[in-house]
């Protein structure tokens, strides 16, 4: 039902076009006929006079807007009659120039390359077979009408009134090889047009057919999709965007996004809001509790050429519902957990200092251990705490007046013990500068510290870890180098993500949560800087770090 639906309406769209084409190349004959009476002198056309000319004219004219009043009203009507109607296009045009060759010369006349124009667009109508029948029936009305005037069953009118045309139209020679070489270029056009309108309709129903896979596949996605073509036209939506953004298709699409009205469609004109985010969330107007990712992304041909856009909306709502209550979780798990863990951390250290009476060397070192494992949970939970912190919002920032030469010396203090147990050469590089820096000491140095940590967990004994602090015009730069493990080249862009470690990292070092670089980042980026690495596996990685010497900001921008 729905391919003849398909047939039937592009069968009416092709008569279409043949009705506007015979407009013009009737009006064409017309013109044709009237030159060669201007001319060719008195001789010329002779037994076809004006009024024969205008009247052929009139009456191809006649049913041409017959056809065309038609094919207008002809969706609702069955496809066998518009079938039906198509064939009878056809069939008048191979009539009405079969009566101008008969007054035109018959033998004599070129008129019957006219006889091609229907042929050809057989093809595109109907199928190679229907084609044919098309070709057949110019053949036998062709052939007919000059077989006729050669066994004088019709009078031959001579074109140019000349004796020699009437002996060339009882010429058997000249008759049946005219009749042969026309007739040969009829079937002939009609095969090539018809095996190449099979071709096209093979391809456009390979092309329909991915089509409808891919609106299948768009229609059923979980998130929604929104497709603006390269003029700015929305060609495309699927049910799921309509549902998340609250709208009809029907009232945006083909329609150009600067003349959309999006303040009758509430979080819809959020989506198209103009800016170079290729990622950004979006939430409805006094609805906290919902929120959407949006990804944006250009598509492109084989030749890069840009097509058009397209906008992928997704219901992030209870994934952040989720994060949020494990956020709360462990903020309200790490608080309860770290007085305990500081209650027993004291409670250690008393006790491996003797304060409680003497103990011997192994209790020593049980307590020692202890102790070193106690510190190292309180690490992980305060790390915790501040992960929450960053992704609730809640991480504040106090910018001061800094003097980072001392900040970067008291903290490569920590790192120096560490270094020395494993034989690490640590050095601190620092390029005098009287200018002081504004920053968050505390957050500035966590981070720092996270990274100088990574450095000497993952060098081997042996090995370097170099901190350099230089000056650019108003910037800082601070440089992390080490000769450790290095990072996989597939596995770079995750490096900053929560809780990841690679895969030789957790061979090397069991030990780790693979959050101090995801905390670092936050905190430079805060600080209007950015934080960029280079690595190979087995020569080393350099962090580089960069901020500037003031901030610049209102109390309004800290985030």
């Amino acid at each position: 039902m729905i391919k003849t639906e398909r047939e039937k309406i592009r069968l009416i769209e092709a008569n279409k076009l043949l009705i506007m084409a015979r407009w013009f190349y009737v009006s064409a004959l017309l013109l044709t006929g009237v030159i060669s009476k201007i001319t060719g002198g008195v001789n010329a056309n002779i037994n076809f006079s004006p009024y024969w000319m205008i009247g052929l004219t009139v009456g191809v004219y006649g049913y041409n807007s017959w056809f065309l009043f038609y094919f207008r009203r002809a969706e609702n009507k069955l496809f066998r009659n518009v079938k039906i109607v198509s064939f009878l296009n056809l069939i008048l045009d191979q009539f009405s120039v079969t009566i101008i060759i008969f007054f035109a010369g018959g033998l004599s006349s070129i008129s019957f390359l006219y006889y091609l124009y229907p042929i050809a667009a057989s093809g595109f109508f109907f199928s190679l077979f229907d084609t044919a029948v098309i070709s057949s029936l110019a053949a036998f009305l062709y052939g007919g009408l000059i077989l006729s005037q050669y066994y004088y069953v019709f009078p031959y009118l001579s074109r140019y009134n000349t004796a020699y045309e009437s002996i060339q139209a009882h010429n058997p020679s000249a008759v049946f090889t005219n009749l042969w070489a026309v007739i040969t270029s009829f079937f002939i056009v009609g095969a090539f047009v018809g095996l190449m309108a099979k071709s096209m309709r093979r391809k456009e129903k390979e092309v329909r057919v991915e089509r409808d896979r891919i609106k299948s596949v768009i229609a059923n996605l979980v998130d929604g999709l929104i497709y603006i073509d390269n003029a700015g036209r929305i060609d495309m939506t699927n049910p799921r965007a309509e549902k998340l953004l609250d709208f009809k298709a029907s009232d945006i699409l083909e329609k150009n996004i600067e003349n959309i009205d999006f303040t009758k469609y509430g979080i819809l004109g959020q989506l198209f809001r103009k800016d170079n985010k290729s990622f950004k969330e979006i939430v409805p107007r006094g609805r906290p509790d919902i929120a959407y990712r949006i990804s944006s992304f250009d598509i492109r041909d084989e030749e890069k050429k840009l097509l058009g856009r397209a906008k992928i909306i997704r219901d992030v709502s209870r994934e952040k519902f989720v994060n949020k209550m494990k956020s709360e979780f462990v903020t309200i798990a790490g608080h309860h957990l770290r007085t305990p863990l500081s209650a027993i951390k004291g409670g250690l250290d008393l006790l491996r200092k003797s304060e409680y009476g003497k103990i011997n060397k192994e209790q020593k070192n049980v307590l020692n251990q202890s102790y070193e494992y106690t510190e190292r949970l309180i690490q992980i939970v305060n790390d915790l705490l501040n992960i929450s912190s960053i992704e609730e919002g809640r991480y504040d920032y106090k910018y001061e007046k800094t003097d980072i030469h001392d900040l970067l010396r008291e903290v490569s203090e920590r790192f120096i013990v560490d270094a020395e147990k494993k034989n690490i050469d640590y050095t601190l590089n620092i390029v005098n500068n009287l200018n002081p820096v504004e920053l968050d000491a505390y957050k500035f140095k966590l981070a720092i510290g996270g990274i100088i940590n990574n450095a000497i967990s993952y060098t081997p004994e042996k090995g370097k870890v170099t901190l350099t602090l230089s000056f650019e015009e108003d910037k800082v730069m601070i440089t992390v180098e080490d000769n450790g493990i290095g990072i996989p080249k597939q596995e770079q862009s995750k490096v900053f993500t929560k809780f990841f470690r690679s895969h030789n990292a957790l061979k090397f070092l069991t030990e780790g949560n693979g959050l101090d670089l995801f905390v670092a980042k936050n905190i430079i980026e805060n600080h209007k800087g950015q934080i960029w690495f280079e690595s190979e596996v087995e020569s080393g990685t350099t962090f580089y770090i960069e901020i500037p010497i003031e901030q610049n900001r209102d109390a309004n921008n800290i985030p």
